[in-house]
């Protein structure tokens, strides 16, 4: 397999020549300043990183790993996406120590929504749907102090449609059902809102049973049981 430093000059070289500063302002506002931008929009990006790893083959577990510690440390937030990329192209092949480390560790490093839901659905729903031994670990996120852990906790099940664990789902959104935080609100209100579409009595219960459930978190879910009350249903929402 080719070595960590290969993959991480590959996707330098790929969206260096890339970087726009006009756009990386209003990029870098946009995340509340949380990390500084290239000014690469995501089309760009994946279209010159395909073309940037296209000669570099297959990726092990453990250089999978130290690639995305090295695009992790550099200081542009395209290259923790470009991270979250990589580690997609090989979500249904990780493992559940994957998840445990770097996972974990890049969950809170640097942390905004960005990264977060990035890694969340590139390794964090699809390995722990593949590996139920984890859920022990999602609980131990959901019982942290981090909301960045409890939010990816709470969403750790979205995509799963009709395989969803719902009592799994009710019980974590139960469990910081009246906290304010406005991330674990939004990630209580998303998660519910996608329940709609498979069981919305059960949705329904729960905000009924929940008056105290957070305006923002409640908000979503009724958005959801409005939408699924309606004759035709599209897309699961985002």
């Amino acid at each position: 397999m080719t070595n960590a430093f290969a993959w991480v000059d590959a996707t330098v070289d790929a969206l260096t020549p890339l970087a726009d500063p006009a756009k990386a302002v209003p990029m870098a506002a946009y995340m509340k300043h949380v990390a500084p931008f290239l000014g690469v929009t995501t089309v760009d990006r994946r279209t010159a990183l395909k073309a940037g790893w296209v000669d570099l083959g297959g990726i092990d577990e453990p250089t999978l790993a130290a690639v995305c510690d090295e695009l992790w440390a550099l200081p542009q937030r395209e290259y923790q996406y470009a991270a979250c990329d990589l580690i997609a192209r090989s979500r249904l092949a990780l493992s559940a120590q994957f998840i445990v480390e770097p996972v974990q560790r890049l969950v809170v490093a640097k942390p905004w929504w960005d990264t977060v839901d990035s890694i969340e659905t590139a390794a964090i729903c699809p390995v722990t749907a593949h590996h139920p031994e984890l859920l022990p670990l999602m609980w131990s996120w959901l019982e942290s102090d981090d909301r960045w852990l409890i939010r990816a906790a709470i969403q750790h099940q979205r995509g799963r449609k009709a395989d969803t664990d719902f009592d799994v789902l009710y019980a974590m959104c139960d469990r910081h059902a009246t906290d304010r935080e406005f991330f674990i609100a939004k990630a209580i209100g998303w998660a519910l809102r996608d329940a709609t579409r498979w069981d919305r009595e059960g949705v329904q219960s729960f905000v009924d049973d929940h008056p105290g459930l957070s305006v923002v978190a409640r908000r979503e879910a009724l958005r959801g049981l409005s939408r699924s009350s309606l004759p035709s249903v599209g897309s699961v929402p985002t």
